[in-house]
């Protein structure tokens, strides 16, 4: 299972880097760039024939939202980027960059939001995977940071419409992690992974290799490391 996890975030940081700035609309028709201009004739809309690239700013329910990109009649489409800000102090609040189909998330994308958790605190969350009608589904890289507190938990696995979904990976900040279960966005069980922890690993290669003696650095007594049990199971 943690072979199949690299090799998908692999090819998950493969196409963040290989993705164009911008993809080109195929096939532009008249009805297509008349969608375009018509999605909010009060406000900015603007099609670009040198780059068949569809460019729109509107607000709604107190955000501004600005999309450029690809565009079909019935909306975004292909690759595009999309920006949200607050209307009241112009803050960030989330960006898109990926695949559309018919005005959703469709496809392959990068998902940047910050919100306030139920404490009050401002979170950024980052979802890097694919789409499927605006929500996460199939495999997805997500990463939570408390912008109060700074603590961080990444979470590698499978998401159904939007829900976590089958086995999964987390990491929380650099001491813990789990390999959990899910289903329908519910946990199921978890089972610590400690041959996953950066410090195990290290120490394993040490004395494997170079014959060096490893302490848990981690530990207030400095407790060896238990190199030699493959579970990596501490002795009492």
């Amino acid at each position: 299972m943690v072979k199949e996890f690299i090799f998908k975030v692999f090819v998950i940081s493969a196409v963040i880097f290989a993705s164009p700035l911008y993809a080109q609309t195929d096939d532009v028709s008249k009805d297509i760039k008349k969608s375009c201009k018509a999605v909010n004739e009060n406000e900015n809309a603007m099609w670009s024939d040198s780059e068949n690239l569809c460019s729109i700013s509107y607000t709604f329910d107190e955000i501004i939202i600005h999309y450029v990109g690809g565009w079909s009649v019935n909306g975004a489409s292909d690759y595009g980027q999309m920006y949200v800000y607050n209307l009241k102090d112009g803050n960030l609040k989330a960006t898109y960059k990926g695949r559309f189909k018919d005005h959703h998330f469709h496809g392959f994308g990068h998902f940047e939001e910050t919100y306030l958790n139920n404490d009050g605190e401002s979170v950024t969350r980052i979802t890097i995977g694919n789409w499927k009608d605006d929500k996460a589904d199939g495999f997805v890289y997500q990463k939570l940071i408390n912008n109060v507190t700074q603590e961080i938990g990444t979470f590698y696995g499978e998401m159904k419409g939007g829900n976590k979904n089958g086995n999964s990976i987390v990491f929380t900040g650099t001491k813990h992690v789990d390999k959990v279960v899910w289903e329908d966005g519910k946990y199921k069980s978890h089972d610590e992974s400690v041959l996953l922890k950066d410090e195990v690993s290290y120490g394993w290669v040490q004395y494997k290799y170079f014959d060096n003696d490893v302490l848990r650095s981690s530990e207030g007594n400095n407790v060896d490391i238990n190199i030699n049990k493959i579970s990596a199971q501490d002795e009492n």
